[in-house]
């Protein structure tokens, strides 16, 4: 059995790679972080605080999911490199989670009778 050697990565793409599960996981936290503040009762003002970290969170996360398919397209079409095909949908799932849960915050800001962002 021979040792396999991995594939090198651009440091760009690790980067991006990284930033949106940063955000990802970021906005899945405050999610539940919210849900739990409205099940225990948690003040108005920091229910808005979350509601509004919600909200730019997940515009990170749709703009660097974008700016990830991008890349990704770039290196499947022009640099040959087809293994990060598969990539490109998970840069689409996240964002379209990242852009529904930002639009949904934004409806139940105002809602509730804020001024969005």
């Amino acid at each position: 059995m021979g040792i396999s050697l991995s594939k090198k990565k651009s440091i760009l793409v690790i980067l991006v790679k990284r930033t949106v599960f940063f955000f990802f996981t970021m906005c899945v936290f405050t999610i539940f972080l919210y849900g739990i503040g409205t099940i225990q009762g948690f003040m108005d003002t920091t229910q808005q605080i979350m509601l509004r970290l919600i909200i730019i969170l997940g515009f990170s996360l749709a703009a660097g999911s974008i700016y990830g398919i991008l890349l990704d397209l770039w290196l499947v079409f022009y640099e040959k490199k087809r293994r990060f095909f598969w990539g490109i949908g998970g840069y689409i799932g996240m964002g379209l989670f990242g852009a529904v849960i930002a639009a949904a915050a934004t409806f139940i800001v105002v809602l509730s009778g804020g001024n969005g962002i």
